[in-house]
C-alpha cells in the first residue's frame, strides 16, 4: 500500500509530533511505502524527526516553500508567484471544480509537480490530524490545506481526515461554505477529536454517517514518556508555552505579556520555583520574541531557559515530562503536557482547549483567553500547586485511555482500506 500523508506543517512542532504518531502507526501496520506532503520540505531535510523507516517528504500541492536567507527580489518573485497568484486564480478554479464535481484538464498546471506524482501512485490519503478546515486561519479559507484537499478529491483518491478539529466558520464569501461541504462529503473518512466539530459539521448539513470520533494524535505517543515520577518529587521547573496569534492588538498584547510575567514572578517569589523553562512551538521563531518579552518583565532572569531550536518530539515531551507544572497555550504544548502527566494550566484561544481539559474532567484549570489576568492566573496556579500528584494521576489514567482509543481507531482506519 502506497500511503500519501498531506498538510503536514514543517514549522510548527505539534505538527512534527502529529506526524510523527502517524508515521509511528503506519510503520505498526507494516505499511512501508510512505510520502509525506509538507511545508518548506528543506526543515525535514535538516531537522529529521521520524520514528523509523526511509520516509519521502515533497512540498504542498500548493507549493509555498521558499529558501531562508533570499534577497529581497527572490522574496518578491516568492510573494507573488507562489502566494497571490496561487491564492487569486488558482485556489478560485480548483474551487469552482470541487463544486461541479469535474476535474478539469488545466489543474495539472496548477499543482506541483511532485504532489501530483505521489497522488497519482497513491493507494490512501491521510490528512494529518490538526486544525485545517476552519476560517480562523483565513476567512475566504484559501489555504494550502485546503487546495490540496481538494485535489485529492479530484483525482478520485480516498481521503481519509484524520484526528480534525473542524470549523469554527464564518464564511467570506458564498462559494467557500458549499466547497467545505464538498469536502467533508467526500472523505472516504472524517474522524474528529473535539465534540465542538460535530456540531459544526452538522451546522454545514453535511452527513455524519461517516464521520467517527476520536482523540488527537499525540495521545497516541503516550508510551515514549520514560519517566513517571510524581510532580512533587521533580525539579521545581514551570514550563511554559506562549500562543502568538492575537498579537495584532497591541494593548491587549501588552496585557498578555504582563499577565506572563506576573504569574511567573509569583511563581518563583512564593511558589517555590526555581527554573522556568520556556517552550517556543515554532522552528521559525515566531513565538521567540514574546518569550523575550516576557522575560524582560520577570525579576529574576537569570532563572529562565528557553529550549532552543528542535530537541525532537520524543525528546520535547520528556523534558516536558520533568516539569512540576505547565502553562500552555498552543494547543499540542497543552497535549504534550497532557501525555507527559504535568499538572497543565490550560489557555484556551479555540474551543477545542475547553474540549480536551473536560475530557481530561479538569475544566476548572482552563481559562479562555480573553478572560485571562493577573489575579486568574494566580489563582489557578495555587489551586493545581495544592493538588500536583492528584491531577498528574488523573492525567495519566486519562492519556492511557486515549492512548489505547487512537492505536485502535488509525489501526482500523487503516485495515478498512487495506481490505
Amino acid at each position: 500500500m502506497n500511503v500519501l500523508v498531506i498538510n503536514q506543517c514543517s514549522t510548527n512542532k505539534g505538527d512534527r509530533a502529529v506526524l510523527y504518531y502517524v508515521l509511528k502507526a503506519l510503520k505498526q501496520e507494516g505499511i512501508e511505502n510512505v510520502t509525506v506532503s509538507a511545508s518548506n520540505p528543506q526543515y525535514w531535510h535538516e531537522k529529521p524527526d521520524y520514528p523509523s523507516g526511509d520516509v519521502k517528504v515533497i512540498p504542498w500541492g500548493w507549493n509555498i516553500s521558499r529558501k531562508k536567507n533570499t534577497n529581497i527580489f527572490v522574496k518578491i518573485f516568492h510573494l507573488f508567484c507562489k502566494v497571490k497568484l496561487p491564492r487569486q486564480i488558482y485556489f478560485p478554479l480548483v474551487r469552482n471544480a470541487i463544486i461541479a464535481g469535474k476535474c478539469p484538464w488545466y489543474l495539472r498546471l496548477l499543482v506541483n509537480k511532485e504532489y501530483l506524482e505521489a497522488l497519482q501512485k497513491a493507494d490512501i490519503v491521510i490528512s494529518t490530524g490538526g486544525h485545517h478546515l476552519t476560517t480562523i486561519i483565513a476567512g475566504h479559507i484559501r489555504t494550502p490545506q485546503i487546495f490540496d484537499m481538494a485535489i485529492a478529491l479530484l483525482y478520485n483518491k480516498p481521503l481519509l481526515l484524520w484526528s480534525q478539529s473542524v470549523g469554527t466558520f464564518k464564511f467570506m464569501s458564498p462559494s467557500s461554505k458549499p466547497m467545505i461541504q464538498e469536502i467533508l462529503s467526500g472523505s472516504g473518512k472524517v474522524f474528529i477529536r473535539d465534540e465542538a466539530s460535530l456540531d459544526e459539521i452538522e451546522k454545514l448539513e453535511v452527513s455524519t454517517e461517516h464521520v467517527f470520533k476520536t482523540r488527537e494524535s499525540v495521545f497516541g505517543l503516550y508510551d515514549v514518556v520514560k519517566s513517571r515520577i510524581a510532580p512533587s518529587k521533580r525539579e521545581p521547573i514551570l514550563g511554559v508555552s506562549v500562543w502568538t496569534g492575537n498579537k495584532q492588538n497591541p494593548n491587549t498584547w501588552n496585557d498578555y505579556i504582563r499577565c506572563f510575567a506576573d504569574l511567573i514572578n509569583y511563581a518563583i517569589e512564593t511558589g517555590g520555583f526555581k527554573q522556568i523553562r520556556f517552550f517556543p512551538m515554532e522552528l521559525q521563531g515566531s513565538d521567540r520574541s514574546c518569550i523575550e518579552d516576557i522575560v524582560k518583565l520577570v525579576n529574576k532572569k537569570e532563572l529562565c531557559n528557553i529550549i532552543e531550536d528542535f530537541p525532537g518530539t520524543e525528546e520535547h515531551i520528556n523534558l516536558i515530562s520533568q516539569c512540576r507544572m505547565y502553562v500552555g497555550h498552543k494547543t499540542h504544548s497543552q497535549i504534550f503536557s497532557l501525555v507527559a502527566g504535568t499538572p497543565l494550566l490550560a489557555i484556551a484561544y479555540h474551543k477545542k482547549t475547553e474540549d480536551f481539559m473536560t475530557q481530561f474532567s479538569l475544566g476548572k484549570y482552563c481559562i479562555v483567553d480573553t478572560q485571562l489576568s493577573s489575579g486568574k492566573f494566580i489563582e489557578l496556579f495555587n489551586q493545581i500547586n495544592e493538588n500536583l500528584d492528584l491531577i498528574s494521576e488523573k492525567e495519566q489514567e486519562t492519556a492511557f485511555g486515549m492512548f489505547q482509543r487512537v492505536q485502535s481507531d488509525f489501526s482500523e482506519m487503516i485495515k478498512d482500506y487495506r481490505n
